[in-house]
Parts: structure tokens; sequence; C-alpha cells
């Protein structure tokens, strides 16, 4: 985050404080419980996840030539690999001949993909080295390769769409959000950890937990809410993404200071939305990123978590802060936002009105759900 913003969400933040308040939204919303439920609205869902930019790891999995990963967090198997030019390309991770997945690891480093089914070996590249004979006198391996999608790597991530053909531009989906992100550097840091859990849960709600702050004090008494205020945070839409700030209690002992640069994201979490399905924390001296996708049904979905650390914190010496920070992280968001959520899950049907009120102090949700909906619509039906 650039100085000049960080000095302006400071003032914004004082401000707050000194009048006991908070971003508002210009009226309360209310939003359809179906949305959390219905099939048919989770078929939509699941037709435009398909067409947007999204986030499968960090690049540091990727750092030498024949490095690969593989992802299929959404449901559609991708295999992503480096090439020994230093570029990378994406596939669907398929065999051309009768679908088996090519590649079972999760990531590794390999100069060929051999099928397990049948032995049908494709090059990092994509393309197809050899079909055992016999059997096969017609394939033609330049037809053979598999099928590519379109990847892009920026700000240290690895982006995919998951149609082929499509067209990927990052920044462009980014906006302003790519100038403000390309202040972190996390080109220049390491994955710390990873892991992809299976949740009970509608896809939406591990993402609305980070767009309000409004339930912190009550949800999470003995947790979070000793360290971090449920109210003072700025919020600002930035195009289709948006930008959240949790107020850490220990801002109390740089307000009454000048601003100063090294300081200001200490105190806060900045937690910025990144459309359609990424919540990316900046917990001030590292990043976790949780992406999540729907599942099969409207109350499963898939989450991925990723902690994203500077290189000099990777050495062993701080092993023991990372696991610290790993235990607080699942105790707080899986135990009890992700509890509540499933117990919410079972009882949407049953709300008044069919509907679920999203308050004037709840900008952030307004904002996803309100922009999740209107390209559902500019998209149609599946």
């Amino acid at each position: 985050m650039h100085p000049d913003l960080q000095k302006q969400l400071f003032t914004e933040i004082n401000g707050y404080i000194d009048e006991n308040s908070t971003r508002l939204a210009e009226r309360e919303m209310s939003h359809l419980a179906s949305t959390y439920y219905d099939p048919a609205y989770l078929a939509k869902e699941h037709a435009l996840i398909r067409t947007q930019p999204l986030i499968v790891g960090h690049a540091s999995r990727l750092r030498a030539p024949n490095d690969f990963l593989q992802h299929d967090d959404s449901g559609v198997p991708i295999l992503v690999v480096r090439q020994e030019d230093g570029s990378l390309k994406a596939f669907l991770n398929v065999c051309h001949h009768r679908g088996a997945r090519v590649c079972t690891a999760d990531t590794g480093n390999t100069k060929h993909f051999t099928c397990p089914y049948h032995g049908w070996v494709y090059r990092s590249n994509g393309s197809l080295l050899a079909a055992p004979k016999p059997g096969f006198p017609n394939v033609h391996p330049a037809d053979r390769g598999l099928f590519e999608i379109p990847v892009e790597e920026r700000h240290g991530l690895v982006w995919v769409i998951l149609t082929p053909g499509a067209k990927l531009d990052v920044k462009a989906h980014l906006g302003p959000l790519d100038d403000e992100l390309s202040a972190y550097a996390m080109g220049g840091m390491e994955l710390e950890r990873d892991t992809v859990r299976r949740e009970p849960l509608n896809w939406k709600f591990p993402l609305d937990g980070f767009l309000e702050v409004y339930h912190i004090p009550k949800l999470h008494p003995t947790s979070i809410a000793p360290w971090i205020h449920g109210k003072y945070s700025p919020f600002d839409v930035i195009g289709r993404h948006s930008r959240l700030l949790g107020v850490r209690k220990s801002f109390e002992k740089v307000r009454a200071q000048p601003f100063e640069e090294t300081e200001f994201l200490k105190h806060v979490a900045v937690n910025y939305q990144i459309f359609p399905n990424t919540i990316a924390v900046w917990q001030g001296d590292h990043f976790e990123l949780w992406t999540s996708y729907p599942g099969a049904t409207p109350g499963t979905c898939v989450v991925r978590i990723q902690s994203i650390v500077s290189k000099e914190m990777m050495a062993d010496s701080f092993k023991k802060r990372w696991d610290r920070n790993w235990d607080i992280l699942l105790s707080t968001v899986a135990a009890e936002d992700w509890t509540i959520s499933q117990d919410i899950q079972k009882s949407l049907p049953f709300v008044q009105d069919g509907r679920v009120l999203f308050g004037r102090n709840e900008p952030g949700l307004q904002h996803f759900h309100q922009v999740l909906d209107q390209a559902l619509n500019e998209q149609g039906a599946p």
C-alpha cells in the first residue's frame, strides 16, 4: 500500500475513533437468502467462475523450469508448468486418450507427464511425445497435445481462466487495485504453507466473514476480539473489488502521534476482496489468501488457504511463529465463523420474507453481493 493512501486511512480511522463511528453505506440492503441454497443460482455461479481470472497459487512454487502445480479446487483439473524460457503454460489436466489425469502430484518438477492409465506421454510444454502402439496409427502427436488455457503471472500470483481460448488480462481485471497490490511486492515472497478444506457451507460464507467486522465482539470474544475492534473500519470500493480495514486495538499506541509509514500497517489488517472468489489479507508482515469455490451442491465449498511471507521469514527460526499463527487462524475462522455459517446454511430457507439483511455498517457485504448479482445477470442463464 502506497504511503499517501496509508496516511489517508490513518486520518480516517482517527476520525472514526473520535466520533465512535465507522464507514457506513447509504442504506440497509435486503438480499435473497436463496442465493445461498438455490441450485439454479449455483449453476449460474459455476458458469461465471469459469469465465473469470482466478488465483490458483503463488509463483514461488514454480521457480525453476519444469516446476509444476496441479489445481482442481474449482472442479476443473488444471496443470500449470514453468517453461524453459521462464514463461508459464497452463493446461487442462486431462489425457487426450480416455480422459485420465496425466499428473496426480500436487507439485514437483518433471520434463514429462505420463498418463497412469495407458502410458501416453506429454512434454512439459503440453505436446504429445508418444502414444504407445499398436492401435493408434492415425494419431498425430501435433494434434493431440494437452488443451491449453490462459495463464498469467502477476504480483507473484498465478492466474488462470478455466475456459480454453478466453482472454486473460489481470491488470485490466484488477483496475486501480493493480497498482495498490504492486506496492506489496508479493513476487519476492514465498509460499509458507498451503492447505485445502472441503466445508459443508455455501462458498460465499468464507468470503462474507472477511467483509464486515461487526460480528467480531460477539462471535470472537476470546479469540480475536481482545485484539481487533468491531468498528472504526474504512471501506472502499475498487471496481469489482474492495478494501476493508480491521483496526487493531494497538492502533491506540500510534493514533496521537504523527503518521509514520513504517508503523501504520502494523496496526491494521487489510482485507482485499478480489472478485470473484478471493480474500487477500495483509497481516502486518505477511499475506493470507483465502480462495473459495462453489461445490457440487449449494451447501458445499472448497477453500484453499495460503500463507505468503518474505524470504527472510522462511527461516527455521520462524517456524514456531507460523505454526502458532496457523493455529489461531484455523481456530478462529474454521471453529467459529464456519461453525455458525453451517448453522445459518440450514436455517436460511426459513428466514422471514426469504431475505437476509446487510446493515449500513456492512458495506463490504453489500458491495460483494451487488457485484456478484450484477455479473450473474449480465451473464444470463448457464
